[in-house]
Formats: structure tokens, sequence, C-alpha cells
């Protein structure tokens, strides 16, 4: 028998308090952004890169300031923002002038930044390690999560030259190390840190915010110390998170916290233990539904 988990779509958005960002939104050389900014700017700027999305999605540029690390970041004074880059498919050196684009804009409206950090997936990973071969003084570190460093855009082709001007942290699942490896590897005698950390599970970009937040931290310390060190088996397990799943009938209910764009993946309050429960293991099938509708 199929097991069961049912989950109501978050509607409601909490009142926003005094310290909530202000989100501004435009237009670059027909790339969209998203910009949130602090009540006060520490100077750290944080600037994500998505991956890979269908040819004929509409094009968007999302922070998401409600979800960790970025809601911690913003917080603490950093500026965080987003492009959609100029055109969806296959969009790596295209995509990596976007950033920088954005970057100007921001430099111009706010002022220059202190530091500035690009996190990339996916595709946006290897948006990402073309901005640290590249992007020079103006960056002070990138994290690429799930790198896919072998994708090519043959509309405007760039060669790895596997020679980083900044740091370069990869944070990559188990089963999909061969391409990050490739570029430490051939980067050994780069004078920059270039490091990997292995998420100690399978999938692509199956990280978490508390991971991602760690790298981040790792990669600003990076800038002071100069030191980045390779980290095996890394993760942060969600098994001990107090569970906020209600349980009747045999079915869990809980709620839908985002659906990603692209590829709808589904993020919920569900915690291993609640799938553990429902005896939901990786690879089984299950039933989940919302409202009057199942799948």
């Amino acid at each position: 028998m199929k097991s069961v988990f049912s989950m109501a779509v978050l509607l409601a958005i909490t009142a926003g308090a005094a310290a909530s960002p202000t989100i501004s939104t435009g237009m670059l050389e027909k790339a969209k952004y998203t910009i949130a900014s602090p009540t006060a700017w520490n100077g750290n700027l944080l600037i994500l890169a998505h991956g890979y999305r269908p040819t004929d999605a509409i094009l968007s540029a999302e922070v998401p300031v409600s979800a960790t690390p970025y809601k911690q970041l913003i917080a603490d004074g950093w500026i965080v923002a987003a492009t959609s880059y100029r055109r969806n498919g296959m969009v790596i050196r295209d995509g990596s002038q976007d950033v920088e684009l954005l970057r100007r804009h921001i430099a111009k409206q706010f002022g220059r930044p202190h530091r500035t950090f690009v996190v990339g997936w996916s595709m946006g990973g290897a948006v990402a390690t073309i901005i640290a071969e590249t992007g020079g003084e103006k960056y002070h570190g990138v994290l690429a999560i799930g790198a896919s460093l072998m994708l090519r855009d043959k509309s405007n082709p760039y060669r790895m030259t596997y020679r980083p001007q900044v740091p370069i942290l990869f944070l990559t699942n188990q089963n999909e190390l061969k391409s990050s490896s490739d570029y430490v590897r051939q980067a050994g005698s780069s004078t920059k840190p270039v490091a990997i950390w292995v998420v100690n599970r399978d999938g692509h970009c199956k990280v978490n915010g508390e991971e991602i937040g760690l790298a981040l931290q790792a990669l600003v310390t990076c800038d002071q110390s100069g030191k980045l060190e390779d980290k095996k088996d890394f993760s942060i397990g969600t098994a001990n998170r107090q569970s906020v799943v209600t349980f009747r009938d045999g079915r869990g209910y809980g709620k839908v916290t985002r659906i990603g764009k692209g590829f709808g993946n589904i993020h919920t309050e569900f915690t291993q233990k609640d799938m553990d429960r429902l005896g939901i293991e990786p690879g089984s099938h299950f039933v989940t539904g919302s409202a009057d509708k199942s799948f």
C-alpha cells in the first residue's frame, strides 16, 4: 500500500516586522533583477545565480527572503540579490555577465560593496565558477552548489581556465563529485583557494539552508585568512528537528513552504522522522495531496 501525506499550501504571510527588507525590482539589458536590502547595509553583497530553466519559462528573479540562510543574512545587514539572466536555456557566459551587470547596478545605487559573494546552483554553479575566473578583485568568493561544469553554451561559449582569481568552494552531493573534483585537481597550482565540501547524501543540489550558511561563512572567513579547507562527508542532518506535522487516519498533514520554479521541487515542513513514521524511503512511491487533488 502506498504511503500518504497531505500538504496544505501556505497562503498567509506573517505581517512584516520593522526589520523587513526593502524589495526592489527592474530590468538590466533584458535581464530581470530583484534586490532585497536591509534598513542598514553593512557593505556585504550576495548575488544568487540560478540553474537551468526551460527556454519557454517566464524570466524571473527570486530572492527567498524568508529562507535560511538569506533571512539571517539580510537581518545582519547584507544585501541579497538575484538575476533572471537575459534568457532561459543554456546561458552560462551570458549569465556571468548578467551577474556582473547586477553587481554594477547595486554599486551605483547603494555604493561600492565591501565584499561580494556569489552562490550558484547547477548551471548557476558554472556561472559562479566563470565569475571566479574572470571577476578579479570585484568579487571575494563563490559558492558553487552541484556545479554542472560540463555544460556548454554554444551561443556564447566559454572554456574554463582552471585559474580562479577568487576562492571557490564547491558544495557537492556525494554522487556528483567528478566535475568538481576534476576542477580542483586542474586548479592545483592556483594562487587562490579551491575546495570541495562533500555533502553526505545523494542527489543534485540536495543541500539545506544550514549547510549553505556554513559554506558561506567559510568563504567570509577565507577572505580574511586566505584558507579554505576540504571537508569530507559534510552534512547537517534534519532528523532532530521538532516536527510540526499532524497525523491522523494514517496520513501526515503539513505545509508546503516553497515550490521551486523550473523543476517543481516541493519544499515542505516534513522532517526525516515524519517520513520514517509514514514509511516513506528514498526511491519509494507515495501519494501527496492538497485540497481535493492528489498526486
